[in-house]
């Protein structure tokens, strides 16, 4: 049989959800079919977790070069343990700058492990922001900080079957991003996510480009950046072979999407793509519980790198209930878009 891939699993946060979904998402059935999870983070607060939730499956701490080709049902998770969290910063649910301190280490390690050759992608869990600034990490979260470890140049893709939605900025206030919807920065973000949904797809796809303004600015009348800025980027797109259609109203465009009219949508600054997203991926009952999937896909690296589309969940750290089927996702994704990287740079 032929050796799956090694995936550099971040545990996140240490008192949020991050260790209690990497838990369960190694076990998975799912995950362990397509690659070799390996949880990179602390073993005592990853036990100290399974214990409190009662979470199945036994814990070994591993080397890379050590790691099987697969992992049988019954296999232990294998653990890269930092031991970086001190006996009293074993917290649940609080915001401590040691623990923000300790995600920006996991992240750091699996990157390396992935240019080292040890592993073939990361995929993160997730960090509480003010903590990891805390811990003296002066990003505004993790896409930033792997474009500063990798040199890379990020776009934002969120990912759900076939939803799949590139933006041209990240983590801005809404007038900062505005200032980014320029011609170059949309030719650009789409070049990038043309390129990796050709890789994936093995088939040149089909790209809607959305509007900023409502109605994509019914001819200049609600604003002119589709008319000054994004048709002129899509021209640019088609001019490079790449089919792409717009600008599109933005309030159909996701529609079409789901539909099938296209492959993947760019949107033009985070919430316009997140929104529909997250409306698509999200399930909450009256209680505020639910259910979430969906895959954070950043682009635009010399890694592979994929995460959970949600956050550290504090409010339920340590109760057990937490989804990791976002967690199953980014890593099976991850296995998959790292057997493709070889075909096409991502």
């Amino acid at each position: 049989m032929s050796q799956l891939p090694i995936i550099a699993v971040t545990m996140g946060d240490p008192a949020g959800v991050g260790p209690e979904v990497c838990l369960k998402a190694v076990r998975s059935p799912k995950v362990r079919r397509c690659c070799v999870p390996l949880i990179v983070g602390d073993l005592e607060v990853l036990r100290l977790h399974a214990r409190k939730m009662r979470l199945p499956g036994r814990l070994a701490a591993v080397a890379p070069a050590g790691l099987p080709e697969r992992l049988g049902a019954e296999a232990p998770a294998p653990v890269l343990d930092l031991a970086n969290v001190p006996p009293g910063e074993r917290a649940f649910g609080e915001v401590r700058p040691a623990l923000g301190r300790a995600a920006g280490e996991y992240v750091e390690r699996a990157v390396k492990l992935v240019q080292e050759g040890a592993c073939r992608a990361v995929a993160t869990a997730p960090i509480q922001k003010e903590a990891f600034q805390a811990g003296g990490y002066n990003f505004p979260g993790h896409t930033e900080f792997l474009a500063h470890l990798t040199g890379g140049r990020p776009v934002m893709l969120l990912w759900h079957g076939r939803f799949r939605v590139a933006h041209v900025s990240t983590h801005l206030s809404l007038r900062a991003a505005l200032r980014q919807v320029r011609r170059a920065n949309i030719r650009r973000a789409g070049k990038i996510f043309a390129d990796a949904l050709r890789a994936y797809l093995g088939r040149p796809p089909r790209l809607g480009v959305a509007g900023l303004n409502p109605h994509a600015g019914e001819g200049g009348l609600f604003g002119r950046e589709e008319i000054e800025e994004i048709a002129p980027a899509a021209e640019d797109l088609r001019a490079e072979g790449i089919d792409a259609r717009g600008p599109e109203s933005p309030d159909t465009i996701f529609a079409k999407l789901r539909g099938g009219l296209y492959d993947g949508v760019l949107a033009m600054y985070h919430d316009q793509g997140h929104i529909p997203g997250k409306l698509l991926c999200f399930r909450f009952g009256e209680r505020g519980r639910g259910s979430v999937r969906g895959v954070n896909v950043t682009l635009g690296l010399p890694i592979v790198r994929t995460s959970v589309e949600h956050g550290t969940g504090f409010e339920i750290a340590g109760k057990g209930v937490a989804d990791a089927s976002s967690m199953v996702d980014a890593i099976e994704l991850a296995a998959r878009l790292a057997r493709g990287r070889g075909k096409e740079k991502m």
